[in-house]
């Protein structure tokens, strides 16, 4: 069952016992009240799905971890960083299962909801549901070019959910 939450900026998308938010980049103008988005929204883990060109301190203040995932506008992740973020959402469930992990490109509409739709099809979800629960919450993400990566994406069960107790976990397969 996916559940889907609202906050001030987006919408959180729930799967699986992982939650994820995606988002634009902040930058210096908004960052507080971004920062405070995120905490609202229980982030512990922003990833920067491009170069990162502000201030981190503010989130480190707040107790929320900065990743980068640096991979082209208009390329399709690779194998390398692929593995990159699901060792990174294995580490943030591990040490944080219940909270948010953020997902930022410049536009949140591309690279970070592809990684996003990539996460939620390794945990179960088909692509067609994965891009369409993206989709009504980021009116515009995911184009057709991107849409076929998806399509043919062959999950390889990286994220597997683990029941312990109450919470969810993660594990690398």
């Amino acid at each position: 069952m996916v559940t889907v939450r609202p906050s001030t900026q987006t919408e959180i998308i729930e799967f699986a016992g992982m939650r994820f938010l995606i988002t634009d980049t902040p930058n210096e103008v908004t960052i507080m009240r971004y920062v405070q988005n995120l905490q609202r929204c229980n982030v512990s883990l922003l990833v920067g799905i491009c170069e990162v060109h502000y201030d981190t301190e503010p989130f480190k203040a707040a107790d929320i971890n900065v990743k980068s995932l640096n991979f082209a506008e208009g390329t399709d992740p690779d194998e390398r960083l692929k593995k990159q973020w699901f060792r990174i959402l294995h580490e943030n469930m591990t040490e944080n299962p219940d909270t948010c992990v953020a997902v930022h490109c410049n536009s949140g509409l591309g690279r970070a909801a592809v990684l996003v739709a990539i996460a939620l099809i390794e945990l179960g979800m088909s692509y067609d549901v994965a891009v369409a629960v993206i989709r009504s919450k980021r009116r515009g993400a995911i184009n057709n070019a991107q849409y076929e990566y998806l399509r043919q994406y062959q999950p390889e069960l990286n994220l597997v959910q683990r029941k312990t107790g109450s919470s969810s976990s993660c594990a690398l397969q």
